[in-house]
């Protein structure tokens, strides 16, 4: 009976399986959606409901970048009912699927590959133990991974079967994807286009090119990017998006440097780029084959490219292609390394007569181990430090110590890279550069839980002329499609992404540099200030006003305008905070009374205070209910004996002179209240005022 593989290709598969099931578990760690996301995915819900390519309805600014993704995402929807917060990431997982599958063709087709199966087994290991490769597989719902699919798939055409004019035309057209993919992707297909008419000349060896190949690899290209600037033109009015012009203020090669060095000692590309170059060396020598220069080419060329733009906002997510696009020229140089030293190890006697120790793949191997550790170590350590942490904290910075790291600082050296690591990463992250997953992960699940729910609000209930600004416009606005937003930093608005930035450098925020010109958001109508929906009337009205939107969900919202908000909502179920705790507290007499009086009504604690002046809030609220029995506590309040419901100034109504804030009780039975100000003082807590409540 004859096997459809032969035994060692089987062994081959079986011997690549743990390195798929590393990168699978490494994924699942950091597996996350980001806000960013949303923006593209908003773009796509208005496609799809017949509004355009456009964020807000009527307003044709393209504050996207990633054309081919947006459009992808938009025929799933479309065709198989697969929104794209659910179908992104799966994408992503498709895509990198496919770039290992390149990866592992580039190896196994790759002419005169010494130890051809090795090769391709370590080249994988180094992909799939990248921590940072793992990050993206996911993508957080960007288009990162599609990018390194089409740039991977090019280089492979480019470097196996540049004498077939259908390759060509593949790799022409997968650097027409990448360059509807990312913004980069035209210098990356330059580059190539470069490469490969130096290296069919050096093929032919003379100075003449066959204009048919040239046709194939550029034609297809060039039709289609220049279609895609001529459509840019045509329906925004703009040769650049609008993304350009917000995110660009000026070249920042400081952050840039920073942030290449910060990658280079946790990636390893301190490692992997020589390994190629010894890879490129030996293969230019032995074959004339040049495949390897334009790895290097294209990934040079591009941290020049970094460096002037000063890094990214996330971690290392414009260099997500270089990891596969090293992965073989850097097993390469190992195999090659390998050889030397078991060359070397036959001149001595000694080690000679040990037949394993002049094994080239065995050298190739215990070279790997150490070059394996120093190049995924850090990396992992950081993934695993991050994925810790669940609750929302701006700007996180993950310290590799002895208390977080001990085990990686014990190896020689890293004690140094981690201390180099540590301060680069800190002075990052104070610019908004190289946020790690875990930050946007964090971010993005918070805002999805809270502002979901309007995925299921009735439409047309938000007036046409309601306009808010906020600098965030992912996740919220993908749920209120109907609300006209202006992007606070100009992602999405062109007047904003053009107004000069004056700071320094020193002073940047990745991405945030942009700010509105002095009376524009006026000028454009600014009216409103949505919050987060509420399931309750109660829960609505911390904010100023609250409108039913559907069953068991309120929207509550703020407004500097009354007389808009009396003419925008005339006729539907508005409630005003002040008129509906006005009317609560009618006749009731206050509990306590002192700076802020002090209301119990049936379920909720209503605080008021008249003459309400910005200095009656600088100190916090504490409010601790004492149950009457303690097992309805929470567990982690059940050992003090009472619940912490603490609140602030931001769950202050603020309504002319008047200060309100209304707090619902719990539904356990409570045998006393304590309730009032308190400010921090030399490490401890003062009291301002203070009463308590037994409630009947």
């Amino acid at each position: 009976m004859r096997t459809l593989l032969p035994a060692h290709r089987i062994y081959f598969i079986i011997a690549l399986l743990p390195w798929l099931a590393l990168l699978g578990w490494l994924a699942s760690v950091s597996w996350f959606l980001t806000d960013d996301a949303f923006i593209s995915f908003r773009y796509v819900r208005n496609l799809l409901e017949g509004h355009g390519l456009v964020f807000n309805v009527g307003e044709r600014v393209e504050g996207y970048s990633n054309f081919l993704w947006v459009l992808e995402l938009a025929a799933v929807w479309g065709i198989l009912g697969i929104k794209p917060e659910h179908a992104a990431p799966w994408l992503s997982v498709i895509y990198t699927a496919a770039t290992i599958a390149a990866l592992l063709w580039w190896a196994w087709r790759t002419p005169s590959l010494r130890c051809r199966g090795l090769t391709a087994w370590l080249a994988l290991g180094l992909v799939c133990s990248s921590a940072t490769f793992a990050v993206w597989t996911s993508g957080g719902g960007l288009e990162t991974r599609q990018f390194t699919f089409f740039i991977v798939v090019a280089v492979v055409c480019l470097a196996l079967y540049r004498n077939n004019q259908w390759a060509l035309l593949t790799a022409s057209l997968s650097l027409a994807a990448a360059s509807l993919t990312r913004p980069e992707g035209p210098l990356i297909a330059v580059l190539c286009f470069g490469w490969f008419i130096i290296q069919r000349m050096i093929d032919a060896g003379r100075p003449r090119l066959d204009w048919r190949e040239l046709a194939f690899l550029i034609v297809p290209f060039a039709v289609l990017i220049a279609g895609h600037f001529l459509f840019r033109y045509a329906y925004y009015g703009e040769w650049l998006p609008n993304t350009y012009y917000a995110k660009h203020v000026r070249p920042w090669y400081e952050s840039g440097f920073r942030y290449l060095c910060a990658a280079a000692i946790e990636t390893g590309l301190y490692l992997l780029l020589p390994l190629a170059a010894i890879a490129l060396r030996e293969r230019w020598r032995q074959y004339r084959d040049g495949t390897y220069a334009l790895v290097l080419l294209i990934i040079v060329v591009h941290m020049a490219y970094v460096m002037r733009i000063g890094g990214d906002h996330f971690e290392y997510r414009p260099l997500d292609f270089y990891w596969p696009l090293l992965a073989l020229p850097a097993a390469v140089g190992i195999v090659h390394l390998g050889g030397w030293v078991a060359g070397q190890a036959q001149r001595i006697r000694p080690i000679a007569r040990v037949r394993i120790l002049s094994s080239p793949p065995a050298w190739a191997l215990l070279l790997f181990v150490p070059i394996i550790f120093y190049s995924s170590a850090m990396q992992a350590a950081l993934l695993f430090e991050g994925a810790k942490i669940n609750e929302r904290i701006f700007q996180i910075h993950i310290e590799l110590d002895d208390e977080t790291a001990s085990w990686l600082r014990s190896a020689p050296g890293m004690p140094a890279l981690a201390a180099i690591s540590n301060d680069l990463r800190a002075s990052l992250v104070q610019q908004n550069v190289n946020l790690r997953f875990v930050e946007h992960r964090e971010f993005a699940d918070k805002r999805i839980a809270i502002w979901q729910p309007y995925s299921n609000m009735e439409r047309g209930l938000i007036p046409d002329d309601a306009v808010m600004t906020t600098a965030t416009i992912g996740i919220p606005y993908y749920y209120l499609p109907e609300l006209t937003v202006i992007d606070y930093n100009g992602l999405t608005d062109a007047t904003i992404a053009r107004n000069p930035v004056t700071h320094p450098n020193r002073e940047r925020q990745m991405a945030h540099d942009r700010s509105p010109p002095p009376g524009y958001l006026k000028q454009r109508g600014v009216n409103i200030d949505l919050h987060g929906p509420a399931a309750t009337v109660e829960q609505a009205l911390q904010a100023e006003y609250a409108m039913p939107v559907g069953p068991n969900l309120w929207m509550p919202f703020e407004s500097d305008d009354p007389e808009w908000v009396s003419s925008a909502f005339a006729g539907r179920d508005l409630i005003v905070s002040s008129d509906y705790n006005a009317e609560l507290t009618r006749g009731n007499t206050p509990a306590i009374r002192s700076q802020f009086d002090v209301h119990l009504v049936e379920n909720r604690l209503i605080y008021v205070k008249e003459q309400c002046g910005p200095n009656d809030l600088d100190a916090a609220f504490f409010l601790h209910l004492h149950p009457v029995d303690v097992n309805d506590l929470p567990d982690d309040r059940k050992q003090h004996g009472f619940d912490n419901r603490d609140f602030y100034e931001d769950s202050i109504i603020r309504l002319a002179n008047t200060c309100r804030a209304i707090v619902l009780l719990p539904e356990y039975d409570v045998a006393e209240i304590r309730t009032g100000q308190f400010i921090e003082v030399d490490g401890g807590y003062k009291h301002i005022w203070e009463g308590e409540i037994r409630p009947e």
